[in-house]
């Protein structure tokens, strides 16, 4: 018998199917909310109805909107955030949008709690996609907690960051990611409005869900995984291969939309329990390297993952595609042929990859340690190369 133990995050409540106007001032009043600040996406800022709807069922609370988080979270853009955060010196951060401005949030929180001003105090706290680390990443002994600001999550993607205590931010000047992680840096609270996501471009919201896909196969292959986490995994695929269907033929169908949003609660159980392999790996470097969407990056490379991992526990590979529904027993078939049935890309060439950057991101790839926890040991660029090749055709 082998000892077990689950950690769970500092999450206290998830909300489904209702308006976020309608949950998120209860939630604050709870908290003891008096200085709201709203971290957006901007077209959630700027052009919804929604969003003055909500600000208006706040209104007796001060509250003050932050817009300005671009794609994988550039660490500029976070540090402007902070500013703006300590400026208006907000107690509760809401976030509104996908998986990068809720990463920019997370690191936000740190940054208030350890009472960190610069570039060069946050980078203390990095661990670097090649392995290297700032010298307090991960002592969590040198934390200051509970945090003394905390986020509620309104997502309208389908990622699953709102479930994690770790955030990634983008390095610019070098096209890298960097990993910060904390012990209540998750959302306190996430509202899940399946009508807000109605503003969520289809390609986002369906490619996001393949995501979250991907933190429940990868995490059902993991060797860190348990009875208790694959009774998740394996309904959260049987979910996703129902409705993301149903979503994908009707995009306002929001009862499909609701329960995928449950599906993605479930996949993400174990995130920051479980390690994953390479397919989240090579995306981090499709993301930060060559401006893949984390998305489109989990249609490609799970499926050229899987193939090559077919070796090591077959048995589990046939159980993600009977999970899927599909007629064979290959895992990698399964994911394949509901990507494509999505309208989704299927090959690197689909996401403007080309064949002079695959040594880069092999090499980069060979490096990184969330790749080196593959289930079949990956120990050079070399192996790396051949599941690229796989995802190129």
């Amino acid at each position: 018998m082998s000892p077990l133990q689950f950690q769970y995050t500092h999450l206290e409540s998830v909300s489904c199917g209702q308006s976020v106007a309608q949950v998120l001032p209860q939630i604050l009043q709870t908290m003891g909310a008096k200085r709201v600040m709203l971290l957006a996406s901007a077209t959630l800022a700027g052009r919804t109805d929604q969003f003055a709807e909500l600000r208006q069922a706040i209104a007796p609370l001060d509250s003050h909107v932050f817009a300005a988080i671009g794609a994988h979270s550039p660490r500029e853009d976070v540090l402007a955030g902070l500013e703006s955060t300590r400026e208006f010196e907000a107690d509760v951060l809401v976030t509104l949008g996908g998986g990068s401005i809720i990463d920019a949030a997370k690191v936000i929180q740190l940054a208030v709690a350890q009472n960190i001003r610069d570039e060069a105090e946050l980078l203390e706290y990095a661990q670097h996609g090649n392995g290297q680390r700032g010298a307090k990443a991960g002592q969590y002994d040198l934390l200051n907690l509970p945090s003394p600001v905390r986020q509620v999550a309104v997502p309208t993607t389908l990622s699953g960051a709102e479930f994690s205590n770790n955030a990634g931010v983008l390095n610019t000047s070098n096209s890298s990611k960097e990993g910060y992680r904390g012990v209540d840096l998750c959302p306190q609270h996430i509202i899940y409005d399946p009508a807000l996501s109605l503003h969520t471009p289809d390609w986002l919201w369906l490619s996001t869900a393949i995501r979250s896909l991907d933190h429940a196969v990868e995490g059902y292959c993991s060797a860190d995984t348990n009875a208790f986490l694959d009774g998740h995994f394996l309904h959260a695929m049987r979910l996703l291969s129902s409705a993301l269907p149903q979503t994908f033929a009707d995009p306002e169908d929001l009862a499909a939309r609701s329960l995928t949003q449950q599906a993605i609660w479930l996949a993400c159980c174990g995130l920051g329990t479980v390690a994953h392999g390479a397919s989240h790996g090579i995306g981090y470097i499709l993301g930060s390297l060559c401006g893949v969407p984390h998305g489109h990056t989990s249609c490609v490379m799970l499926p050229a993952v899987l193939s090559w991992n077919q070796e090591i526990a077959p048995d589990r590979h046939r159980e993600i595609a009977a999970a899927l529904g599909y007629s064979g027993s290959s895992g990698a078939d399964a994911v394949r042929e509901l990507v494509a049935s999505l309208a989704l890309p299927v090959s690197l060439p689909d996401l403007g990859v080309t064949r002079e950057q695959l040594p880069e991101i092999a090499r980069r790839a060979a490096q990184h340690p969330v790749v080196q926890k593959n289930p079949r040991r990956i120990e050079n660029s070399d192996q790396v190369m051949e599941i690229l090749e796989l995802a190129w055709s």
